[in-house]
């Protein structure tokens, strides 16, 4: 099955339907997501509510959405339309219960907290900004630029929901054993044994799921999942959650079906709460968009794929983007290249393996990120100068990115 995002890398569209132990003949497949009406192929703009088939209003879906504690809304990472449903849930709901309402997302993990209490006080501008971001999440600031923009004008609270790449990336490979004691504490209770998250993550990892790779990752969506499951449920049950409503931004995968998140912050705080994807037909998927689509083994199982379904057309970035075509590492004094794209902007310009980035139009570069930022500041029919340093010789480099 060919979807449009998942929500891992990627992220959700049309959810696939994960096999389970239980029976469901594949022809009950429409009346697991809806037992009144069929969620694909909606008109755009239509939001459904899944379990009763009736179509709602933007207002009606705030006044639902406002008697909730916790609003999670799932997204395809690299589709602007998804955003914009989020960005009109969070304005609406903002507009209806003025300063108690705050925001979790997936993007930002938690060690990044002081750094998002600044943005949300207003005293980091976006340029200091964007380096927590690129610190944090790979996907192109531009995305999300309408939701933290937002959030910095009206105040609103932002947590860091997601584990520390350094204790996800430990534990995924080696499991508890390859963190210290004061990791370990950190660790949430992690639940194993949810057959419904398993086979999803199966479909997910497609051919591969048999082999030793799988466990790896499946440990790290399962300490993704618990990690922000346990900061949503800390933020509702304590002091700075008192009277608040909190939005949750993440892949659709970590909320389609509920046992991502939802259930899994259900099971710490039960509180009240409504799951919503927005959904992209595959066919909406512009030609020559590989990168938004991937291929899920079809798998059914008897959960509807989530409260409200949101239908949306597709819209991305990639038109606007521009490469640089190199792989890089930290080092001293800059970042080293250790490998240049054939054809890329980097190989045109004369880059070579081994030449170290000093410094991008005058800016220094002293790690990864800072040359990441500087880059996805350009588009297509710009130009850029590189200071480098090659055997030991300082070299100027010019680099362009035709339209």
């Amino acid at each position: 099955m060919a979807m449009l995002g998942w929500g891992c890398a990627t992220s959700y569209a049309t959810p696939p339907i994960p096999s389970a132990p239980l029976a469901v003949q594949p022809s009950d497949a429409a009346l697991v997501e809806s037992p009144y009406r069929r969620i694909e192929g909606l008109t755009q703009g239509t939001i459904l509510h899944v379990p009763t088939g009736v179509t709602l209003t933007k207002p009606q879906l705030i006044d639902m959405l406002a008697a909730a504690r916790i609003v999670y809304v799932g997204e395809a990472h690299d589709n602007l339309r998804h955003h914009q449903v989020q960005l009109d849930i969070l304005r609406g709901l903002a507009d209806r219960l003025p300063g108690k309402v705050a925001v979790g997302m997936e993007m930002f993990q938690r060690p990044a907290q002081p750094q998002l209490d600044r943005w949300s006080r207003g005293e980091l501008d976006e340029r200091a900004f964007l380096t927590t971001w690129y610190d944090n999440w790979t996907e192109d600031y531009d995305y999300y630029r309408g939701i933290l923009t937002f959030v910095r004008d009206r105040h609103i609270p932002l947590l860091a929901l997601n584990a520390s790449e350094r204790t996800a990336h430990a534990f995924a490979n080696n499991g508890l054993d390859a963190l210290g004691a004061e990791e370990r504490v950190s660790i949430p209770e992690i639940d194993t044994g949810d057959p419904f998250h398993r086979r999803q993550m199966e479909a997910a990892f497609g051919a591969h799921a048999q082999g030793a790779g799988f466990d790896a990752f499946y440990r790290t969506m399962l300490i993704w999942d618990e990690t922000m499951a346990q900061t949503v449920a800390d933020f509702v049950t304590g002091p700075a959650g008192r009277g608040k409503l909190l939005v949750v931004f993440a892949g659709g995968g970590h909320i389609a079906y509920g046992f991502g998140i939802p259930r899994r912050a259900f099971r710490r705080a039960p509180v009240p709460y409504v799951t919503i994807l927005p959904q992209t037909d595959i066919g909406q998927a512009p030609q020559n968009s590989a990168h938004a689509v991937m291929e899920v083994e079809p798998v059914t199982f008897p959960l509807p794929a989530a409260d409200i379904v949101w239908a949306v057309g597709y819209e991305d970035l990639e038109a606007s983007k521009v490469r640089l075509g190199v792989r890089i590492e930290p080092a001293d004094g800059g970042v080293l290249i250790n490998d240049v794209t054939s054809e890329s902007a980097a190989a045109r310009a004369g880059l070579r393996e081994g030449d170290l980035i000093v410094s991008f139009d005058g800016e220094p570069v002293r790690k990864p990120v800072d040359l990441i930022r500087l880059v996805r500041a350009h588009r297509p029919g710009d130009r850029a100068s590189l200071s480098i340093t090659r055997e030991s010789h300082p070299l100027t480099i010019d680099v362009s990115w035709p339209r």
